[in-house]
């Protein structure tokens, strides 16, 4: 039986480090793409002896053929005060931890992601350039289809 979802505490939400792991940009084909197609991959990763959560997030870009124009993939390194509260252990013996916590992770990865991309973009000339705004909360629904 799941128990009740503890609140999410911000304060005990450390961001400890963001490793930009890949960067690809085809920047005239952005530039000559008028309609860009958002993808959006993640994957969570822990290790909870030392209360740590890595999150590996993946925004792709690719024009209207389907060709991919821009390529990036960051991992957040979170540090999650009282963890033990957040995840229960299913039957294989797997922690499962609670959507509200993976949502609010998903949220401040994806906000962080969106800036790291209009920073790069503009440094390659591209300026204006802005992602769309992507729910964590049907990111997540997707991934657990």
């Amino acid at each position: 039986m799941m128990k009740k979802e503890p609140q999410i505490i911000a304060e005990q939400i450390h961001l400890l480090s963001i490793e930009n792991t890949q960067f690809r940009l085809l920047a005239e084909a952005f530039r000559n793409t008028k309609i860009r197609q958002l993808g959006v991959a993640h994957q969570l990763l822990h290790n909870l002896k030392e209360q740590r959560l890595k999150l590996e997030l993946i925004l792709s870009l690719t024009d209207s053929k389907n060709k991919e124009v821009l390529f990036l993939q960051t991992d957040y390194h979170y540090q999650i005060d009282d963890i033990n509260n957040l995840y229960e252990i299913n039957d294989k013996h797997i922690p499962v931890f609670f959507a509200s916590l993976v949502v609010t992770l998903l949220g401040i990865s994806l906000s962080t992601s969106r800036g790291i991309l209009f920073e790069k973009l503009n440094s390659c000339g591209i300026h204006n350039a802005v992602i769309p705004v992507v729910s964590p909360v049907k990111l997540l629904q997707k991934s657990t289809k």
